[in-house]
């Protein structure tokens, strides 16, 4: 049983609660913990397998047919009757616990829980993060395979041999690393942990969590040392999952995440109440941030923490792992402290025994050995910090220092590089309708130019030379996609749509917003009632507004995925490839940097339009994204001025959130605890849930592109120089694409305030902890941003029955209306309301 308790904004508020694990990263399997269990092991195999040599004296498996003297997928197994692989049974169904049934609808790239989701001759596997229906291998019982993948459907591949699961078992594989080695309690005095590794006179090392982690004391020669961080090597995948990230931030960061989970270790079980309550004024456990001369020098947004009794695959038993409040990440290029004090105790009451390395680094004198004495600098801050505050080093039971790396200089430079290039230039352009070709590649379907049909705008194609920043090849499937940050490795012509309302355009040329699609769109996306139609008249208190809307193919969309047919799904969350899926979007955030310049400067006439002349006014440029592209423009919006006000639909952020939930478009949250191999069987759950080791770790290397740590610069704490821009989140509920840990952990990092709810939303989902209040409608001009009335509003919306809460932008009409009059009154110059 694990025990949780939290700190809530420092205030005191300290509540211990056992849970039997945690409340994150449920697999949802269709009734089992992980997928079809398959045959199970229950049907007993006679006859020849497939391949293999076969007669009257010998036959084949049934269901299998002689041809030819070999054994053959014979497709005769009628549903109901016992089977060992899919192509056993008749067409359409395929081999589901031991029985033949009718097969699913997914089709290759679809996401699926367990085979039963896939078309016959598919199955349910495991493609990097995620589950997804692909095509079944060619290995029949007893194949040497490397991952379930390469066997027929309703087989696994176990210790490198296909063969048919265990009872309850996925199909894909169940992985059979057993984990740390750990040593067992000690008896007598508890210890706390703090070993110092290669240190003299040697500490008690052991296992990678006896120093605590993250700690500065990690950071050699200005690059993160992760020596000995635990992996569960390539079983599942065909390749270590973990490892890739250990040696991604091993080769080149040098300072940590804004979001980490620190985690501690003892030697023996310690007693969870004492370190909840306070003693001497102090709470027991504290995150503080250590940098002098700063507003927040001494401040803590609280933080929740775990004590866990029991060993998982990566930390060994007595571990207390915490985390600041979701939506509260550290400042960047700030310095914190994590400790525990002396008043918590062992589980007897006794005291718990400090290092002798924890109290070398924190004594006035630097230590001689080389090991300890760079540890002792990494503490200095804390010292001065202790000193300060007259705390006794004496009373310091455990500790870290973390500097939080500077996670947005990337796309800070990314954005000052776009801006001293010349301004994008647009060519080619086409007015669609009338049996009229699109200059864009793959412009068939609905890629193609519109018929002329809709009544509300005219529709115009394309290309728009964009600057690439991405080093290596498209699609970057293995390598490749990390940004330079110097200047752009090459230029991309990119397929653009442009409407335009039907009209008289005013005198100083339309309003125009940016449009950036979600994944599986396209850069015509926005061609529908519901966006460029719903803007062309958009209906505000000063009047309608009729907005241009320009799209592009957003980044692994189209032909921006080099030769690659493979879904926008698994080339742009691509967690195979660790520059791809940090790099993918802050070149997409790149774009809409780019894109706000193109736009101030668009002016077509008729000749080169092959229609009307058109341009588009500058001080009424404005951004809308959907998921992917929300994202993107999270990213970007702190600096371009060119925007004044942005709607962000289906945004999420905070990676750990998305990972343990998110089901739609792949099912990340299915797949991750047999990819990190840290199942907990009595749960279906990933151990620890949103304190686990492994995910910190991807949160650290996607911090620079995580919306999470860009929300508070957008608008209510702009980068100095920059502008504040109006911001409207919408929210629907029952979002499986990003889940509402993700949009919750957005609005508050970003300082939203939540508006009255929709009347569609039966039921609300809660901001925060305690949840944030709702405000009366309309709600304009909320936030006061050095003087400047700032719309920071999130507001939430239910979908109607059968779809998905991630599409309500397109599905509520009050979400429709209250979006155009947001983004109206702000190309209006008035501050933009929400609600009315």
């Amino acid at each position: 049983m694990a025990f949780r308790g939290w700190l809530v904004f420092g205030l005191g508020l300290a509540l211990p609660l056992a849970t039997q694990g945690c409340d994150d990263g449920a697999y949802d399997g269709g009734g089992s913990s992980g997928g079809s269990g398959g045959s199970g092991g229950s049907v007993p195999i006679t006859g020849a397998g497939v391949g293999q040599a076969c007669s009257g004296a010998t036959p084949c498996r049934p269901g299998l047919a002689c041809t030819n003297g070999v054994c053959e997928l014979g497709h005769s197994t009628p549903e109901g009757q016992n089977c060992v692989i899919g192509g056993e049974c008749q067409d359409g169904l395929t081999c589901l616990l031991g029985k033949c049934a009718k097969a699913g609808t997914g089709q290759t790239g679809d996401s699926c829980t367990s085979d039963a989701d896939c078309i016959s001759g598919h199955r349910c596997v495991l493609a990097g993060f995620s589950t997804q229906c692909a095509p079944e291998g060619t290995g029949d019982v007893g194949a040497d395979c490397q991952v379930a993948g390469d066997c027929y459907s309703g087989l696994t591949c176990t210790l490198g041999k296909c063969g048919q699961p265990l009872p309850g078992a996925p199909t894909f594989g169940l992985p059979t690393w057993q984990g740390v080695s750990c040593e067992g309690a000690t008896a007598g005095t508890v210890r706390a942990y703090f070993e110092v590794p290669g240190a003299n006179p040697k500490g008690q090392e052991g296992d990678f969590f006896r120093l605590p982690f993250p700690n500065d004391v990690r950071i050699k020669g200005g690059t993160l040392d992760l020596t000995g961080f635990p992996t569960p090597g390539a079983e599942l995948l065909g390749f270590d999952p973990v490892k890739l990230y250990v040696d991604a931030l091993d080769q080149g960061e040098g300072a940590w995440g804004t979001n980490p989970t620190m985690v501690f270790r003892f030697s023996g079980e310690i007693d969870f109440d004492t370190f909840t309550k306070t003693s001497g004024g102090i709470y027991p456990i504290q995150w503080v941030d250590i940098t002098p001369g700063t507003p927040e020098y001494g401040s803590s947004a609280g933080l929740f923490f775990q004590y866990d009794p029991n060993k998982s695959n990566y930390v060994c038993p007595n571990s207390i792992s915490m985390r600041r409040p979701t939506g509260y990440p550290m400042t960047p290029g700030h310095q914190y402290a994590v400790f525990l004090t002396t008043a918590g105790k062992s589980k007897s009451g006794a005291a718990i025994e400090r290092s002798e390395h924890l109290a070398a680094v924190l004594a006035d004198a630097a230590p001689s050995d080389a090991a300890l004495a760079a540890a002792h600098a990494a503490f200095a801050p804390l010292r001065a910090y202790l000193k300060d505050k007259l705390i006794g080093t004496e009373l310091v039971l455990n500790a870290a220092v973390i500097t939080a790396g500077k996670v947005r200089d990337p796309m800070q430079k990314l954005a000052s590089v776009v801006d001293a290039l010349p301004a994008p230039t647009a060519k080619s352009w086409v007015k669609c309708g009338g049996g009229a070709k699109s200059p864009c590649p793959q412009a068939e379907g609905e890629r193609a130019c519109g018929d002329g049909s809709a009544a509300d705008f005219d529709e115009y194609h394309a290309l728009v030379s964009l600057p690439v920043f991405q080093k290596g090849t498209p699609p970057y499937t293995e390598s490749g996609g990390d940004v330079r940050l110097d200047q752009p490795e090459r230029s991309e012509d990119v397929c653009l749509a442009l409407t335009l309302p039907k009209g008289t355009m005013p005198p100083s040329g339309w309003p125009l917003a940016v449009y950036a699609h979600g994944t599986g769109g396209s850069f015509r996306s926005h061609a529908r009632a519901e966006i460029a139609g719903a803007l062309a008249k958009a209906a505000t208190p000063g009047g309608t507004v009729g907005f241009a809307v320009l799209g592009i193919d957003q980044v692994q969309h189209g032909p921006r995925r080099g030769a690659s047919t493979a879904s926008p799904n698994d080339l742009f969350f691509n967690f195979k490839n660790p520059a791809a899926a940090r790099g993918n979007p802050l070149q997409g955030a790149v774009d809409q940097v780019a894109l706000a310049r193109l736009a101030a400067a668009l002016d077509v006439d008729a000749a080169t339009s092959g229609g009307a002349a058109f341009k588009a006014d500058p001080a009424a440029i404005v951004f809308y994204g959907h998921s992917q592209g929300s994202t993107e423009g999270s990213l970007a919006l702190p600096y371009s001025d060119g925007y004044k006000a942005a709607v962000l639909s289906g945004n999420g952020a905070s990676l750990i959130h998305a990972l343990l939930a998110k089901k739609q478009p792949v099912n990340i949250a299915g797949a991750l605890p047999f990819v990190i191999a840290d199942l907990d069987p009595s749960t279906g759950k990933l151990r620890s849930g949103d304190l686990h080791p492994v995910l910190s770790l991807l949160q650290i290397w996607i911090d620079p592109a995580d919306p999470l740590n860009f929300g508070r610069v957008i608008g209510k704490a702009p980068e100095t120089g920059k502008l504040p821009k109006h911001v409207f989140q919408t929210y629907g509920t029952g979002d499986n694409y990003s889940p509402g840990k993700t949009m919750a952990a957005f609005a508050l990092a970003s300082g939203l305030e939540l508006a009255t709810h929709d009347s569609s939303a039966t039921s609300t989902e809660p901001i925060g902890e305690p949840p944030l209040p709702e405000k009366t409608l309309p709600l304009a001009g909320n936030v006061s941003v050095s003087g400047t009335p700032t719309t920071l509003v999130v507001r939430q919306y239910g979908p109607p029955t059968g779809k998905d809460g991630h599409f309500v932008a397109l599905d509520v009409a009050a979400a429709t209306a209250d979006i155009a009059r947001f983004l109206g009154m702000a190309a209006q110059g008035a501050v933009p309301q929400v609600g009315q």
